[in-house]
């Protein structure tokens, strides 16, 4: 299981064969099965034994939020690899293992509403649980990277981070009418097999959709998709290109604005909040399919996310001197996944500027609130 899940998730699912798994561990890819059914039973392993990692009784939950926040940094720490399987690949399991995890995941929940609740009494259920799988994203995206900080470093980072996060008090909803405009342009038939291979994507993942159902899914014969794209793949690579176009455009628009630093971060985290909502199934799929890239597309898309990621930095190292590079790049490892995850519930992407500003900034932000 250790092996399988290092592989799931620096490879990806998909990508990764029973034999892979085999030479990692110094057998046979078929000696797995004296031990596992198939791969889909060895990934809902690791899920289930993931899940008990974490788990918590209700002695646990009393102790109160700062405990479980350091206990599920700590055992994060311990597992990475088993915490970015269990995020990114779950959607992959069965109807059946999905029904079983969710019975072991309800007592984690019960316990992490129990603790914030008793800490941030102004947070429903729902708000709850939205904090609570946004910083399990963020902080597995770091742990997953090998970070350049100590251990004591990285956890004081993390547990600084989700504390402010789970404290921070609920934003007001916006009552506003949006201003943003409402018409919107005739769709090509390009547009057309992006958008519906997007949904097709989610739900089943890149290796579960053949062009036949993407076609299906448009109204054409799957060869037709190929007078619109070379391969399918070619599809995902369209999905990644226009995924980072919108970001890179918000983050120069954002800075060409910002009258400070922090009006910066504002600005950056409400644009790319706005993006990922407005645009569910590529977000989602662009931050799961990565092991499906083609190879020598991997640079290009890899030079962008580091100019994103360098463009963070800068920003909290002018909001945060104390921090050094290292230290920042931790921090800003975790924005992105943090708003995949925010983007993810209704209403106006908005309201979670000040949970993104909170996990950049830590305790200075709930020093600022007081």
């Amino acid at each position: 299981m250790s092996a399988a899940a290092e592989l799931f998730a620096t490879r990806g699912f998909a990508a990764t064969g029973m034999d892979d798994i085999g030479a990692q561990v110094g057998i046979s890819g078929p000696a797995i099965y004296r031990h596992f059914k198939n791969k889909d039973a060895l990934l809902a392993s690791v899920a289930l034994e993931t899940v008990a990692a974490f788990a918590v009784d209700d002695t646990g939950a009393q102790e109160g939020i700062t405990w479980l926040v350091t206990n599920t940094v700590g055992v994060a720490l311990d597992c990475p690899a088993r915490l970015a399987t269990y995020i990114q690949e779950r959607h992959r399991l069965s109807t059946e293992a999905q029904q079983q995890l969710a019975r072991v995941e309800r007592p984690l929940y019960r316990a992490w509403r129990s603790a914030v609740r008793s800490a941030n009494p102004g947070l429903d259920a729902a708000a709850i649980t939205t904090r609570q799988k946004a910083v399990l994203s963020a902080m597995s995206a770091v742990a997953i990277r090998s970070p350049a900080v100590r251990r004591p470093q990285l956890e004081r980072l993390l547990i600084d981070a989700m504390m402010a996060v789970l404290m921070e008090p609920d934003a007001p909803v916006s009552t506003g009418t949006s201003t943003r405009g409402r018409w919107t342009p005739p769709t090509t038939r390009r547009h057309e097999i992006l958008v519906h291979a997007l949904s097709l994507f989610r739900q089943r993942g890149f290796d579960g959709v053949g062009v036949d159902e993407i076609g299906e899914a448009v109204g054409i014969s799957g060869p037709t998709v190929y007078f619109y794209y070379d391969t399918k793949a070619a599809i995902l690579v369209d999905a990644y290109e226009q995924a980072g176009t919108r970001v890179v455009a918000g983050i120069h628009e954002s800075l060409g604005a910002a009258e400070s630093a922090d009006d910066a971060l504002e600005r950056m985290a409400a644009s790319y909040l706005e993006v990922a909502h407005d645009n569910g199934d590529l977000i989602v799929v662009t931050s799961r399919e990565g092991p499906a890239i083609p190879v020598s597309e991997r640079p290009r898309f890899a030079r962008r996310r580091g100019d994103v990621l360098g463009t963070w930095v800068t920003v909290l190292r002018e909001l945060r001197p104390e921090l050094d590079d290292a230290a920042a790049r931790v921090l800003s490892g975790g924005v992105v996944p943090l708003m995949n995850q925010l983007s993810q519930s209704s209403g106006d992407p908005h309201r979670f500027v000040p949970l993104v500003r909170a996990w950049c900034l830590g305790r200075a932000s709930m020093l600022t609130n007081v």
